[in-house]
């Protein structure tokens, strides 16, 4: 094969090498970026970042430059003019890695600025920058990008080929650096977060070399004989305006994020469905359990504010605004400039004006809808949700997390339990717990805390009466005991709460106490306002409780003058709750939970039935310090809870507390029915008779606005 033949063979190759690499990049970015990049992970986002810029009008123009200087002049030298021009475009990009990684050891490192505060104001300027830039390429304003169309420098012009395409490179790499891309900040913040030059200069390098491998993908196509520029610039009106369009929707959401903060990204519920699609957190768990770190974090309803205290519900109005604001701008433009226009032109336009107004206006409404209504009460749906199962796990009933296992064992942990031989009532009776690991039966030696202790043991005779909850200690490896004096004879009912990998167990143990005394006494009374330690303790729920439901309710506490009580903190909660079947089949531990009842989350177009007249459903009759809590109850039935607090200024030691015991009756499962306006079918239709109303007054408005004055 001749030697050009050979030459001309190579570069076709790394032309289908460069294609592919493109290509697969491309894939990644817009399938798979939406996973937090971590490690070396950041290199393949910021090269993956770098190849989407090829549209952009700060990185296209640079291919009207590499492609002549590379045509003409052979195939080795055009690729290595080609590649000199490449590495100076790299060279000079990666020099604002290094900028950002300078600001970052000052910003952060020196004065002190804390990371999201730098990180939003960055996002702020980026958005605020890409916004206009998306105006002017529409042509909503006089606003274009720095882009080079004139001659190099003549010192440039001087030099020898390949010098001077490298000269060249590092002269419009300067150009480059202005791209208003959204990945831009995101990896700019990164560098500057770690305040390490090194790192800086290396992964916008990285991100450089995706910038130019698709403008030397051209370069070789035109050295190859194929120009690929013709295709681009027959459209390069439409190209664009495009790019303006889309620019308009990551400019205003960049913008917003960074006025908002990360706060209203979560509180938008556009990262909860983000999530729902990449596995994020499943993903990073997954990682985390790899390399022995800390479960990833997890988004609560946010309750900070944005930059200048900013409330987080009104980044959603913003976003949106931002988002149809120029369409509606451009919809006037166009009508207004029917009267320029020759009149075969008119006629044309005139027709297509109402199918603009309409189009316009349907999209606003269903932006509106969706990112202003429907992702925001779905994050606050599934945080719900997601509370509901976490109280759930933690209130171990027979049907809803863990389950009560008799007699000690279960399939992967058993917890001998033993005691004192005959035990009995008014002495002391060693109760010991010995915790083993399925299979091979290997000791367990450490427990972790969960609320202040290791392990919990609770205890109540079978007629409801003699409760206790009490904190075993570790006296040996693998073995906790506690001496307790039962006060009273009788069958009495033990269990004991663990948490073994992060897995909460409840075992149940059978115990007789001998001993005079009376061994069963009537059962108490139902009763849902007690006096304990003279302050009163009330049971409130906004309805009756129902098996198989989710029940919320409160408990309130109430000092004699009738004011509320401020609890302090017992066990790590405001107050612990356990709750009882009659018959002792039905055990529940539950802790407080934090729900949000003021309705900022979302717009409510619709009004929400309630129970109580003037009480939207979920809210709840208490006060400040009320302390909330939820429920499933697997079956009707009797039922006592035992709520145990500590009234502020307590005055006895952190491991004792008050309890105030109640009973409450459960009525059978009940059918539901939904309200066609809680479907998705109502929330239709109230949404297009919404939005066909919005979209006539905008009609009208609009008509007035362009009629002809007299």
């Amino acid at each position: 094969m001749p030697e050009s033949g050979k030459v001309k063979t190579i570069a076709a190759v790394s032309a289908a090498i460069l294609c592919a690499a493109i290509a697969l990049g491309l894939l990644w970015f817009f399938l798979s970026a939406g996973n937090s990049p971590v490690g070396t992970g950041w290199y393949l986002f910021s090269f993956a970042a770098g190849l989407t810029m090829i549209v952009l009008p700060c990185t296209l123009p640079l291919a009207f430059v590499i492609v002549p200087l590379s045509m003409g002049k052979g195939v080795a030298k055009g690729l290595g003019i080609a590649l000199s021009f490449g590495l100076g475009v790299a060279f000079m990009l990666s020099l604002y890695g290094v900028a950002a990684a300078v600001v970052g050891q000052v910003a952060i490192g020196t004065l002190g600025a804390p990371l999201e505060v730098v990180k939003n104001w960055l996002y702020l300027v980026a958005g605020l920058f890409a916004y206009i830039f998306a105006l002017g390429e529409l042509g909503l304003v006089k606003f274009r990008m720095p882009s080079y169309t004139g001659a190099a420098p003549a010192f440039i012009q001087k030099k020898r080929d390949y010098l001077k395409a490298f000269l060249l490179g590092l002269f419009l790499g300067n150009v480059g650096v202005g791209c208003p891309h959204p990945a831009t900040p995101v990896i700019l913040t990164r560098i500057a977060a770690s305040g390490d030059i090194w790192y800086g200069w290396l992964l916008f390098f990285v991100h450089a070399v995706g910038r130019i491998l698709p403008l030397l993908l051209l370069a070789l196509l035109g050295i190859l004989g194929v120009n690929a520029l013709s295709w681009l610039v027959k459209r390069k009106d439409k190209i664009e305006r495009a790019t303006g369009w889309g620019m308009v929707f990551v400019a205003g959401f960049i913008l917003v994020l960074g006025l908002f903060t990360h706060d209203w990204w979560v509180y938008s519920g556009q990262h909860t469905l983000l999530e729902s699609f990449t596995q994020e957190e499943r993903f990073l768990d997954v990682i985390a359990q790899q390399i022995g770190s800390a479960v990833q974090h997890r988004h609560g309803i946010p309750a900070g504010t944005g930059l200048f205290g900013l409330p987080l519900w009104l980044g959603n109005w913003a976003l949106v605004a931002l988002w149809v604001f120029p369409m509606f701008w451009y919809y006037r433009r166009k009508k207004r400039a029917l009267a320029t226009l020759p009149d075969s032109d008119k006629q044309v336009e005139a027709r297509l004006m109402p199918f603009r107004f309409w189009l316009i206006t349907t999209l606003t409404a269903l932006l509106a809808l969706i990112f202003i209504w429907v992702l925001p009460d779905r994050f606050l749906y599934h945080e719900n949700q997601s509370q509901r199962e976490v109280m759930h796990e933690a209130m171990a009933g027979a049907e809803h997390g863990a389950p009560v296992h008799p007699g000690g064992t279960s399939e992967d942990l058993d917890l001998q339990f033993g005691h004192s031989s005959n035990p009995t009532a008014g002495s002391q009776t060693l109760l010991s717990l010995r915790p083993l690991a399925k299979p091979g039966n290997t000791p367990i030696t450490e427990l972790p805390l969960v609320h202040e202790a290791q392990v919990h043991l609770f205890g109540i005779r079978e007629d409801l009466h003699e409760f206790f909850h009490l904190h075993p200690q570790s006296t040996a490896p693998g073995l906790w005991e506690l001496n307790v004096t039962f006060v009273q004879p009788g069958n009495y009912t033990l269990w004991a709460e663990v948490n073994h990998l992060g897995v909460d167990h409840i075992f149940s143990y059978p115990i007789e106490i001998g001993g005079a005394g009376e061994r069963t006494l009537s059962k108490p009374a139902l009763a849902s306002e007690v006096v304990v330690g003279g302050l009163t303790v009330r049971l409130a729920s906004a309805e009756a409780f129902y098996a198989s439901e989710d029940t919320v309710f409160n408990v309130e506490v109430h000092n004699p003058d009738g004011s509320e009580a401020v609890l302090e903190e017992y066990l790590g909660e405001k107050m612990h709750l356990v709750v009882l079947s009659e018959d002792l089949s039905d055990f529940g531990h539950a802790h407080p939970i934090v729900m949000r009842t003021d309705g900022e989350h979302a717009l409510r177009l619709i009004p929400v039935a309630s129970a109580h007249e003037g009480e939207e459903e979920g809210s709840m009759v208490g006060g400040e310090h009320a302390v909330q809590f939820q429920h499933r109850f697997a079956r009707s039935g009797t039922y006592v809870f035992f709520a145990q607090f500590r009234p502020k200024g307590f005055g006895r030691p952190p491991s004792e507390a008050l309890t105030a015991q109640f009973g409450v009756e459960v009525r059978p499962a009940r059918n539901t029915t939904s309200s066609i306006f809680n479907s998705w079918a109502g929330k239709l239709i109230v949404s297009l008779t919404l939005a066909a109303l919005l979209a006539w007054l905008t009609h009208g408005y609009i008509t007035k606005e362009m009629r002809p004055k007299p």
